[in-house]
């Protein structure tokens, strides 16, 4: 099985996005990278508009509909609910839980569920009682392994504009995810860098952005800024020992290949 995740689009609906980042024309380059390769599925972990319209939204749904395979939708802190739902095919976001974008997806060898982590106001997001008893009943419901989707992570990865205030509501999903071992990794976005780490026993994997890489230090705070650099995304697959493996590829102008003398 092999997945592929690609994170923080912010296409505009014509032009570039902030004035500088060429995202919407960076996916397109991904979309064909990720078509080379293969994958069975890919998953798209938030922040797909820049501002939140329905021309951004239908946008970035007409570029990733060049994709040879399935692909599943979660909204990110620039997202709208209601722009996503109408221009997202509903076979990228079957979501059918009341007041949250969340649902589950059945693959042959693991489940994703896709926990909608946003609200409105709250730009580093918010897990309510509502959208933890659904992923606690989800989870209860099935042991096998998951992929647990969503677009902010649920700890802090030393970025401080993302670390500060942290993921509300981040104690009831840590409780869920301690005790349900067969969550296998948390796929999010939302700090704009490839970062991991293990929390409460499930590797949590933060995707890179389409364009737009956070200027981050980790020793010394800075303004809030970002640097326009090639797109990226994380690749997720199953060894031939039934271990689930991730790589990050960067779309560099690279040279070689070259053999090894």
């Amino acid at each position: 099985m092999k997945i592929a995740q690609i994170s923080d689009l912010h296409v505009v609906a014509a032009g570039k996005t902030q004035g500088v980042a060429q995202m919407a024309e960076n996916l397109e380059k991904v979309v064909a990278h990720i078509n080379g390769l293969g994958p069975d599925v890919v998953l798209v972990s938030g922040d797909i508009a820049d501002t939140g319209t329905l021309a951004e939204v239908q946008r970035a749904a007409a570029i990733l509909a060049e994709l040879n395979v399935p692909f599943y939708v979660t909204p990110g802190n620039h997202d709208l609910r209601e722009a996503l739902q109408k221009g997202m095919p509903v076979a990228a976001l079957p979501a059918r839980a009341a007041g949250h974008l969340s649902y589950a997806v059945e693959l042959p060898k693991r489940r994703i569920l896709a926990l909608d982590s946003t609200d409105p106001d709250v730009p580093n997001g918010r897990i309510c009682e509502a959208r933890a008893a659904w992923l606690a009943a989800e989870l209860e419901s099935s042991a096998k392994p998951t992929l647990l989707f969503m677009h902010h992570p649920p700890l802090k990865f030393s970025v401080d504009e993302t670390d500060r205030p942290p993921l509300e509501g981040v104690e009831l999903l840590s409780e869920i995810v301690a005790r349900h071992g067969h969550i296998e990794r948390i796929l999010c976005g939302h700090i704009h860098l490839f970062a991991q780490a293990l929390w409460q026993g499930s590797l949590v994997c933060a995707a890179p952005s389409m364009g737009m890489r956070l200027n981050w230090s980790p020793n010394a705070l800075g303004a809030s800024s970002f640097l326009v650099s090639p797109p990226a995304y994380l690749w997720h697959m199953l060894n031939e020992d039934g271990n689930m493996i991730t790589h990050a590829f960067s779309l560099d102008d690279v040279d070689g290949p070259f053999a090894f003398t």
